[in-house]
């Protein structure tokens, strides 16, 4: 139960915006932090190799019921639920804080001592995708990215 969680907050891990000037930097930030405030429905997890391949394996069923959300306050809240013996239940549910530093995201599980930075953050008025690097794929040395993918609620 503990993985799926730590998976998630694994995900929301780092961000990379570029500018011209301290000023974009600012109003891009506060845009990337409006954004991100909300309720999030899981949709699914995906692989990006170093490639440049992708991999992607929709949720369906129970899982669908999982989310994220992230409050105006800097604390977040994380609910993945699997099927177990035909029900769907909750699967260890996990909160922390969120910040932007340096223009990145960095999430603190509320279990860790260390926030940790997503190294994929791509969001729009409607989607999310938030991942961390992970083992290689595809035979090669460099690792991937495993990412969830949300939607708005």
């Amino acid at each position: 139960m503990k993985k799926v969680s730590l998976l998630v907050v694994l995900f929301i891990i780092g961000f990379n915006l570029s500018s011209c000037s301290s000023d974009d930097d600012n109003n891009e930030k506060r845009s990337k932090e409006e954004l991100l405030i909300g309720e999030w429905k899981k949709n699914g997890i995906g692989v990006i190799c170093a490639s440049g391949s992708e991999s992607f394996e929709a949720y369906s069923g129970c899982k669908e019921n999982g989310s994220i959300t992230f409050n105006a306050d800097g604390t977040y809240y994380d609910i993945p639920y699997i099927q177990y013996m035909g029900d769907c239940i909750i699967d260890g549910e996990s909160n922390g804080t969120w910040e932007f530093i340096d223009d990145e995201l960095y999430i603190r599980n509320s279990e860790e001592t260390t926030a940790l930075k997503a190294s994929l953050f791509e969001i729009s008025e409607s989607s999310l995708k938030l991942g961390a690097d992970s083992n290689p794929c595809d035979g090669e040395d460099a690792p991937s990215i495993e990412y969830i993918d949300f939607s708005k609620i």
